[in-house]
């Protein structure tokens, strides 16, 4: 029993790899079928980060880890990765709500405008993450846009780990993990926690984290699962700085001194899950409590703070049937996601329910040489102001079909869906005053099309990707509406138009090259910023790696990262100057002996000085950069038992 779950939980697509050195994974199954369907039925690119991975990066927390991802950028506000936004597909300051984060197949993504909280998901409890590019509404519901992260977490096993780093700028982290199996129940917790100073002035971070699981097995097709986890961070809000202001106080100075926030976010999950051969279902309910507050004085001007409360509970039944008959295999998905959202938000006290009904066809010959998938999702989200008895209901549907087909050593992918975006809770409340209910924002819909070419050898891989995505009333900030702007719909379709690159080289064990090229051309096309580009998107981007394994136990690791220049945020009209590109390096060295890892990690290994995020005010007197950290260290040691 414990063996067939395993394969059914972990078992999923393994598409490229990009930015890390990959082995052969064979056939693993795939996320994008939101079931066990193998790795080749998929008809979208898919980017797998390994256990194996994480382990070797050394990393901190996920915003680094997956800062050379292809077709993502981050943009991080702070240097700690406690406000960083991950961008998946070109969508600027609004990336938050046009990509779907998930851990376990549970969204985690907001029903605010809010990016999720990276350094809430303890890096020790991750297995692997699965990020699937382009449109994918039809299997995750509205927001699905740019992409879906998936995040699987391990499963329980008998021994454990505990760690231990420090490095620049005050940081210290540390972890333990551990678990319990005997022949029918699965039993793991885990807590840890971290702190630092931060590069710049008023950037500290704190943060700490728990979590456990249990898995019992009735018998060889029932299982029951439960999890829970509780987070809370504190930390400082720098603000941004101008030219001159670098200059004059350096790069390291706060003009918000005294600007902070912090969150508590808690959920319980679970469920029961059956299988059999030709049939599986996965029946969980989930519990979810996220309060979060944010103080500005805005450098000694007037005071603002903002408090959010959102309670959430959902449930996401699936049931899959498998049925193959001489050369033909077929799986047919039915689920639903439906959510109740409840709380606070922006001023606004608010509820959200949300229900999505889909279904999701593969065939396929056995070999899976030919792979044909469609489906479709009906979708109804109502908004509700509580106190002003306002409401407001959008229905949508969506739909993908999808191709994969074998030819010798290359596998071509083809895809075309309809995504859709509703409007966030906070996206109807106006900035200032924060006062009144919009009823007048529409949904986001959106038509993509996509083709991948993929040649496979014994030892390298190469796999380019084209796509095209062209929006309908896409939902942005518009700073030149009021006083400081306003959330609208563009009346004029927007487009993205991607060109992805990838390839893997294990040429030996002291050449395992990896690297990958994005160019993205995010424009409006038509309306009062026609032709122009989308802030915050910049056009090219590369992300490499080189991996030697010196001896059995002692390996290092350098990662290069290019970001080409983008309009800064706010800037529809592109009239500001742009953020400049920027080139950076990362090393890092590790060693086991036994049961102990130790390593040595070193970031900007070039000391550059740059940014990853600039913006200007809606009035357009300001326009700041968010600087990065310079070179840092960081060194730690952690035992398996």
């Amino acid at each position: 029993m414990k063996t067939k779950f395993r394969h059914i939980i972990t078992m999923m697509v393994l598409a490229p790899l990009t930015a890390f050195a990959q082995e052969d994974l064979g056939s693993i199954n795939v996320t994008a079928a939101r079931s066990s369907s193998p790795s080749i039925a998929s008809s979208m690119p898919i980017t797998v980060i390994t256990r194996k991975m994480i382990d070797e990066s050394h990393v901190n927390n996920l915003v680094p880890l997956l800062k050379g991802q292809a077709n993502i950028a981050v943009r991080d506000t702070s240097g700690t990765g406690a406000k960083a936004t991950v961008d998946l597909g070109g969508f600027g300051d609004s990336a938050a709500s046009n990509k779907v984060v998930l851990i376990d197949g549970r969204r985690i993504s907001n029903p605010d405008i809010s990016e999720v909280d990276w350094t809430q998901i303890p890096l020790a409890q991750v297995e692997r993450i699965e990020i699937m590019q382009g449109g994918g509404s039809v299997l995750y519901g509205e927001g699905a846009v740019g992409g879906v992260i998936n995040i699987i977490t391990r499963i329980p096993e008998s021994g454990g780990n505990i760690g231990f780093s420090a490095g620049s700028y005050g940081s210290s982290k540390g972890h333990v993990r551990a678990g319990a199996v005997n022949e029918n129940v699965r039993v793991e917790a885990n807590f840890s926690g971290d702190r630092s100073d931060g590069y710049r002035k008023n950037s500290k971070l704190e943060r700490s984290d728990g979590g456990a699981r249990v898995e019992v097995d009735l018998n060889d097709s029932v299982m029951l699962h439960a999890s829970g986890s509780y987070h809370r961070d504190s930390f400082g809000l720098p603000g941004n700085l101008t030219a001159v202001e670098i200059t004059s106080f350096g790069r390291k100075h706060s003009i918000t001194p005294n600007d902070y926030g912090n969150s508590n976010d808690s959920f319980i999950d679970a469920g029961v899950m059956f299988n059999t051969q030709s049939f599986e279902a996965d029946l969980p309910v989930s519990v979810r409590r996220r309060e979060s507050f944010s103080h500005s004085d805005f450098g000694g001007g007037f005071t603002f703070d903002s408090n959010s409360l959102l309670k959430t509970l959902s449930t996401r039944p699936k049931v899959i049937w498998n049925h193959s008959q001489e050369n033909i295999h077929s799986s047919v998905t039915l689920g639903a996601d439906i959510d109740r959202v409840d709380g606070r938000v922006s001023g606004l006290t608010a509820e959200q329910n949300r229900s999505g009904y889909y279904g999701f066809v593969t065939i396929s010959d056995a070999e899976q040489k030919y792979v044909l998938s469609g489906g479709l999702r009906s979708e109804r989200v109502e908004d509700v102001d509580v106190l002003g008895k306002n409401a407001i209901v959008n229905t949508q549907t969506a739909y993908d079909l999808g191709a994969s087909v074998a030819m010798g050593d290359f596998r071509l992918r083809l895809n075309h869906n309809r995504s859709i975006r509703m409007p966030r809770l906070d996206e109807r409340t106006p900035i200032w005053p924060a006062t009144a209910f919009r009823t007048d924002l529409l949904p986001q819909t959106g038509k993509h099309y996509l083709a991948s070419l993929r040649y496979s050898a014994t030892d390298f891989w190469l796999e380019a990707t084209v796509s095209r995505a062209d929006l309908k009333n896409e939902l942005y900030f518009d700073p030149t509406v009021g006083f400081v702007g306003q959330n609208e719909n563009y009346s004029d379709p927007t487009r993205r138009d991607l060109f992805v690159v990838s390839a893997n080289w294990n040429a030996h064990a002291l050449a395992k090259m990896s690297a990958n090229y994005t160019y993205t051309k995010a424009i409006f096309m038509g309306g009062a910023f026609s032709g122009n580009t989308v802030p915050g998107v910049s056009k090219q981007r590369v992300g490499a790696s080189w991996q030697a394994d010196w001896t059995e136990g002692f390996s290092t690791t350098l990662f290069a990262t290019y970001v080409g220049k983008m309009s800064v945020i706010n800037d529809q009209a592109n009239a500001q100057q742009k953020l400049g590109s920027y080139l950076n390096f990362d090393a890092v060295a590790s060693y086991r002996w036994h049961d102990i890892d130790a390593f040595v990690r070193v970031d900007n290994l070039t000391n550059q000085k740059y940014s990853t995020m600039a913006a200007v005010n809606p009035s357009g007197t300001r326009l700041g950069y968010y600087t990065a950290p310079e070179i840092s260290f960081r060194t730690g040691v952690s035992y398996h038992f």
